[in-house]
């Protein structure tokens, strides 16, 4: 379960070359900390593996909870996780 209460966080990184989970499948919350609203294909808690779902981001924390957001060919991401 995430909280809106954000205790752990870090960088979500290497999206150009791979997806982005947690090694320990934690599921998580989107912190976008670029200066406009950005579009992922990520897979929410609860969704199958391999299964997508194109989201819109916008600055700041976002309320989607998420497992997995999928490799993309967007280049200045400034994004972090979070639970």
């Amino acid at each position: 379960m995430v909280s809106a209460q954000i205790g752990k966080m870090g960088s979500i990184s290497n999206l150009n070359n791979a997806n982005f989970s947690l090694s320990d499948g934690q599921p998580f919350n989107i912190k976008n900390d670029g200066t406009q609203y950005v579009e992922l294909q990520v897979r929410l808690n609860g969704m199958a593996e391999g299964e997508f779902v194109t989201t819109k981001f916008e600055v700041g924390w976002n309320p989607e909870i998420v497992k997995e957001v999928k490799q993309t060919s967007l280049t200045s991401l400034n994004l972090k996780y979070g639970y």
